[in-house]
């Protein structure tokens, strides 16, 4: 376990994953990310590589051969390797392999960059090409946040408050796909979405085309709890179906699930993106403890 700290926040990471599992506050010693219950979910803040969401059947086609690449890929279970650690950054690194050839045929360099600035957590990541040919990928996000004073007697459990300009949801359904209708945003009078069993009953709330830039997360007398924030064409907003659950997931995704009933090949999943030979992608997002 590698921790950062700038005497505001402090931040653990696991090699495994090179996945935050605890961000504090050190005055007050208050948790923003969830433990990893495995009664709820054993997750904290998985990174999703090189897909996000499930494929179709499970298959994934890249230059005509049918690969089977688990939900969310691969590396939030593989270990990275620490290449840089100072007192509030530290850099994580993962590379293809041989093993990672044989269900995603793509020479990869992948690092995270985790720095601490005042309040905020920030996450910066690079995925380098070092290849002659184009490499296709997606890479997701995916903290869960800790809502304060959890009582499973209540009927709802926090709020989460958009910004941006989201007009509708997309929801995953069969096979945890794209389904092809929109569906209204579940935002009470005052635009705040209530964070309860109803709003999640079909799973994750699913925003695409930039319509949101940041959440933030409000415990249940509407005051803020954490802030997430990033410039991902798609986000996710998810809490395991059919019971409370003391965390919400705010999700930005640079990239979404396939779509139901899909056959094409990887260049034409949604929000993909290609770098090419020799060249180096990047992406980010922050979570600020408010």
């Amino acid at each position: 376990m590698v921790q950062i700290s700038n005497g505001i926040i402090t931040a653990s990471i696991s090699e495994v994953g090179a996945e935050v599992q605890s961000l504090r506050c050190c005055k007050s010693g208050r948790e923003y990310m969830w433990h990893g219950d495995a009664k709820w979910w054993n997750g904290h803040s998985p990174i999703l590589f090189p897909i996000v969401g499930g494929l179709w059947n499970g298959t994934c086609r890249i230059d005509g051969a049918e690969l089977q690449i688990s939900k969310h890929g691969f590396v939030r279970r593989a270990t990275w390797r620490a290449i840089d650690v100072q007192t509030d950054r530290a850099t994580f690194e993962i590379c293809s392999t041989v093993g990672t050839f044989k269900v995603f045929p793509y020479a990869f360099r992948l690092t995270v960059t985790y720095t601490l600035d005042n309040r905020t957590l920030k996450a910066d990541f690079s995925v380098h090409n070092p290849s002659g040919c184009d490499l296709w990928f997606q890479l997701g996000g995916h903290p869960a946040i800790v809502l304060p004073d959890w009582d499973e007697s209540h009927t709802i459990d926090g709020y989460l408050q958009l910004e941006g300009n989201p007009t509708h949801v997309l929801r995953a359904g069969e096979q945890g796909c794209l389904e092809p209708d929109t569906y209204s945003v579940p935002a009470d009078a005052d635009g705040l979405i209530p964070i309860s069993v109803e709003t999640f009953s079909h799973e994750a709330l699913i925003f695409e085309n930039h319509e949101v830039t940041a959440a933030t997360v409000l415990d249940r007398n509407r005051q803020p709890v954490a802030r997430v924030a990033c410039n991902a064409p798609a986000w996710l907003f998810w809490s395991p179906q059919g019971v409370h659950t003391p965390f919400v997931c705010c999700e930005p995704w640079y990239g979404l699930c396939d779509h139901q009933g899909f056959n094409g090949p990887v260049s034409e999943r949604p929000y993909i993106n290609c770098v090419h030979g020799g060249q180096t992608w990047q992406g980010e997002y922050s979570i600020s403890a408010i």
